[in-house]
């Protein structure tokens, strides 16, 4: 029997390009892999790249079998995130908007700060019935002298941006109760979540 696949293997198969299809079979053998479920806990640099390369993975196989849009199996990201690094939120958002395969995000249990702009950003968006959300724009450190604080400064200043048009292009919060919440914390139950369009569905069975 093969020993199961790990991330190291995914990479590697991935680096074969053309030849990503023909060993798919080795990843196969576990059902997470299989069922194409991904869990999001802790948000970190090796969480990006891991997530990156499992999203373009599949895609690649996808695409390579021309498995039309429609038909094929979706990715599930499963979250209960108190969040993370932002570099790494990105990334995922990133890998989310750019995979063709669809991307479903479930709230199994929260979804804050960094695990909020994931979740936002699946192409299905659902959540358990006592799941909860917390909106806020995050805290950062910065050490230097004063002419490299204020260009570290400035440069925070376009990440909130983005964070704004993430989150009012992609929910039905408004540019009022964004600015009403923008220095505050934000908690969301499922069904206020549900009604801000920030999830498409609270779910009644798994999925």
């Amino acid at each position: 029997m093969r020993s199961i696949p790990t991330l190291t293997d995914l990479i590697d198969i991935m680096n074969h390009g053309k030849d990503s299809a023909k060993d798919f079979d080795k990843i196969m053998e576990t059902n997470a892999y299989f069922q194409r479920e991904i869990l999001i806990q802790d948000i970190d640099a090796d969480l990006g790249v891991a997530i990156n390369t499992l999203i373009r993975f599949y895609n690649q196989f996808d695409n390579e079998n021309n498995i039309p849009i429609k038909d094929r199996m979706p990715i599930k990201i499963f979250i209960d995130s108190d969040g993370g690094d932002l570099d790494a939120t990105f990334t995922i958002i990133d890998s989310i908007k750019l995979s063709k395969t669809p991307v479903w995000t479930i709230n199994i249990g929260c979804a804050y700060s960094g695990g909020f702009f994931i979740f936002i950003n699946g192409h299905k968006r659902f959540a358990a019935p006592l799941s909860r959300f917390l909106y806020h724009e995050g805290s950062t450190v910065n050490v230097g002298d004063a002419n490299k604080f204020n260009n570290f400064a400035d440069f925070y200043k376009t990440q909130l941006e983005l964070l704004k048009t993430i989150t009012l292009s992609a929910t039905s919060i408004t540019e009022e109760q964004y600015k009403e919440h923008q220095k505050d914390d934000w908690w969301l139950n499922a069904q206020e979540a549900l009604e801000l369009n920030v999830c498409d569905e609270i779910i009644e069975e798994f999925i």
